[in-house]
């Protein structure tokens, strides 16, 4: 007898053997056993996962001529096919003229669906349905996609198609639409690595768990891939299969190598990563294999930086499993994430532009180089609490600008000093309460006037501008404490206002603004006011001192990045944010 590689020889031959995809073998075989058969069926989803497999035992189970075992409650309807028939042995040896299995990558004309659409008239050569098994059928041209649409819409009855792809979304709606669609899924390195321990043992291969569990993470989720992988470690190695000896074979390098690496990366020890690396490359392993390694690696710390219960999730072997909680706890979850991403980027890079050693040297590199940032919510937690802090104080601050004798090369250190907030000399009168009895001692105003009496005059502005700005310091201390400080209103006709700002502030922020600032001052007044705001003109504080046109050619960049840095106005930001000024473009 021939030889069979792994792939052929341990084919599952039932529906109970297909490992991993459990909701697509119970829903088949619940439809044979009531026999509630679909015409045609889609299964679809990722290489080596088991949709070639599914459907010969589909066509198996529905031609069977032994469809009941006998069991103690007498003959039952199981689903699976009994194997022993003239029909199974059939079917699996592939001498059927009643499944035909097609290839559409070879033939997707129009041509060959045509012969199709003529041969499904005709009835089984021997049994009860004649099935047609259709792979990669996202091969199709679209002419033959249309050619197919009425026959597989409504084919004979003793007809069934079922067609297998990688590609879901290259096959047409309208031919989805008719069919049962079935998804088939990765395998998890738990479920390939008891497949590949029960051929290990029956083929009498010594293998210990660390190696299945290299070739499960090296087949990415396939079955028939780590079969094959299993195979030739076999055919090079022997049937006494060691980690040394899978890891040479498959150019991994070794893992006390990749281990000092990934320490390395960790303690953002640069030296030690490139030594590493470079260590890797003499040994002729391959660095793109390794690249892999490592990101699988990081992945899984990852996942337990977010939440150590996530182990079931790891990829890793079980036993490293405490090792790598504790290791996951130095790193930060963010850190780990712009890891992960530089490293799939140098993948790219090198499957794109070749040089993987220096596109690993680069991406260890990059990933030394990463800082600490802060988090978005830490920002916005600091800005409530200055807010609130600001709004619930009875007190003002008033940045006191540095003293002149400091030393420019360090950074301006603020003084914060409170002053009493002027308190207001007249508050808003009382509404009116209609339900009381009128006091006859106080003078009544005219009747016209009445629905007036709680709306406050803009002779009142300035006392009216201190109550504005208390209650804008709630939305916006920027406002209060930066553009408003030296801004003074003043009224223009009755319901209009006007407030010039500063020439040196935000006017764009101001202006954002604009909505707040009028609301505010209609509510204080008691009536709709207009709000017109202004930037006060650059000439009228340039008599202190103009710029010639020669000292602005000789101001440099690095003099106006000092001027901002010393702005009363931008060092509390700066502060805020922990930041620094960059670039001036001005």
């Amino acid at each position: 007898m021939s030889y069979e590689v792994f792939a052929q020889k341990w084919r599952p031959q039932f529906f109970s053997d297909v490992v991993g995809q459990a909701h697509v073998t119970a829903t088949l075989q619940n439809q044979i056993r009531t026999e509630r058969l679909g015409h045609a069926y889609l299964f679809w989803g990722p290489r080596g996962t088991g949709k070639t497999t599914v459907a010969r035992l589909f066509a198996k189970a529905v031609n069977c001529l032994n469809p009941t075992q006998e069991t103690d409650l007498g003959h039952v309807a199981t689903g699976e096919p009994c194997n022993q028939c003239d029909a199974c042995r059939d079917i699996t040896q592939g001498s059927s003229f009643d499944v035909i299995e097609m290839d559409a990558a070879s033939n997707r004309g129009i041509d060959t669906i045509r012969d199709l659409r003529e041969n499904v008239k005709l009835s089984p050569a021997a049994y009860k349905y004649k099935i047609y098994i259709i792979d990669e059928v996202h091969m199709l041209t679209s002419e033959g996609f249309n050619a197919l649409l009425k026959t597989l819409e409504e084919p004979p009855p003793h007809v069934i198609f079922i067609m297998a792809t990688t590609e879901h979304s290259q096959i047409p709606k309208t031919i989805v639409s008719r069919c049962q669609d079935f998804d088939f899924r990765h395998l998890i390195p738990d479920q390939i690595i008891s497949r590949l321990q029960l051929i290990a043992d029956d083929e009498e291969i010594s293998a210990d768990n660390e190696v299945l569990a290299l070739i499960a993470r090296q087949s990415e989720g396939c079955l028939r891939d780590a079969e094959n992988l299993l195979e030739r470690l076999v055919s090079s190695a022997g049937k006494n299969l060691t980690l040394d000896n899978v890891e040479e074979t498959l150019g991994l390098g070794s893992s006390s190598l990749l281990h000092k690496l990934t320490q390395a990366i960790i303690e953002r020890d640069l030296t030690a990563s490139l030594d590493t690396l470079h260590k890797l490359s003499i040994q002729g392993m391959d660095l793109e294999q390794c690249l892999h390694h490592i990101i699988a690696y990081f992945r899984d710390l990852r996942l337990l930086a977010i939440d150590n219960q996530l182990g079931e999730l790891v990829h890793s072997p079980k036993s490293e499993l405490s090792a790598l909680t504790e290791k996951s706890e130095q790193v930060s979850v963010e850190r780990l994430s712009r890891i992960i991403k530089i490293l799939m980027h140098a993948n790219r890079e090198i499957r794109e532009y070749g040089y993987p050693q220096l596109q690993f040297e680069s991406a260890l590199i990059q990933i030394n180089a990463i800082k600490e940032g802060i988090q978005l919510d830490e920002i916005i937690n600091k800005l409530i609490a200055i807010e609130q802090k600001i709004g619930s104080s009875d007190a003002e601050l008033e940045i006191i600008p540095p003293k002149p004798q400091r030393s420019t090369s360090t950074a301006p250190v603020l003084d914060l000093e409170t002053t009493e907030r002027p308190a207001q000399k007249s508050e808003p009168p009382p509404k009116t309460d209609l339900s009381s009895e009128p006091d006859d001692s106080a003078p009544q105003p005219h009747t016209d006037q009445s629905h007036q009496s709680s709306v406050r005059s803009l002779d009142e502005l300035p006392d009216i501008w201190e109550e504005v700005k208390s209650r804008l310091r709630s939305i916006s201390p920027y406002l209060v404490l930066g553009a408003f400080k030296e801004a003074t209103p003043t009224a223009d006709g009755e319901d209009r206002i006007k407030i010039v700002c500063s020439h040196d502030v935000n006017f764009t922020l101001v202006n954002e603004a604009k909505q707040d600032i009028t609301n505010t001052f209609s509510d204080v007044i008691g009536k709709p006011i207009q709000i017109e705001l202004e930037r006060a003109e650059v000439a009228t504080q340039a008599t202190e001192h103009t710029e010639t046109p020669e000292e602005e050619a000789t101001t440099t960049p690095t003099m106006r990045k000092r001027q901002a840095e010393e702005d009363e106005q931008l060092q509390p930001v700066l502060d805020l944010f922990d930041a620094r000024i960059l670039d001036i473009n001005i």
